[in-house]
């Protein structure tokens, strides 16, 4: 059997060579780290950059269902104007079942101003509202323009009534005649 000695001049030089040499396990940790914080950076810059894209697209959004409203309720007071005109040509009984329905022209007034006091707050407090003070706005906004919607549908069915109740008085008022 052979015994192998170790060589004295080695083991320093390999040792030596270690501990002079750049530390690598110090440099990959900088390295990492820096490439964690620029990509925590870039993250951070994206996200701001979508909430200052997305508060304009919101504003516009608002305003365009703040126009729908408004001339969801101009057509509404304006079929509301058209009534009384197929009211006058009812009988007594009918008449009264029919004015019942101009009790909503007050409403499309005082829903006008609210919608007016709301342009008028976005006029003042568009830049410094939340997100989500103007996402409750825009919600507000739908909800009160399918509520008006459902509420011109109705009206459209009173007015097709009153013509055909009218449509059936001057029948009736031209076979009497004859």
């Amino acid at each position: 059997m052979r015994h192998y000695q170790k060589r004295p001049g080695l083991l320093p030089y390999t040792r030596a060579r270690q501990t002079k040499g750049p530390e690598v396990k110090p440099l990959i940790y900088l390295i990492a780290s820096m490439t964690v914080a620029a990509l925590l950076i870039a993250g951070g810059l994206w996200l701001r950059e979508r909430q200052i894209r997305r508060r304009p697209r919101l504003l516009a959004e608002v305003m365009d269902e703040a126009d729908a409203l408004e001339r969801e309720l101009y057509e509404c007071r304006t079929r509301l104007r058209e009534i009384p005109a197929l009211v006058t040509a009812l009988p007594p009984s009918a008449q009264l079942s029919a004015r019942a329905t101009l009790v909503a022209e007050p409403q499309v007034q005082a829903a006008l101003r609210d919608l007016l006091s709301h342009r008028l707050w976005l006029k003042e407090h568009a830049s410094t509202a939340t997100l989500a003070e103007l996402e409750s706005a825009r919600g507000a906004l739908a909800t009160a323009k399918a509520a008006l919607t459902t509420q011109l549908g109705r009206l459209a069915e009173v007015r097709a009534e009153l013509e055909n109740a009218r449509t059936t008085q001057t029948v009736r008022a031209a076979d009497a005649q004859s």
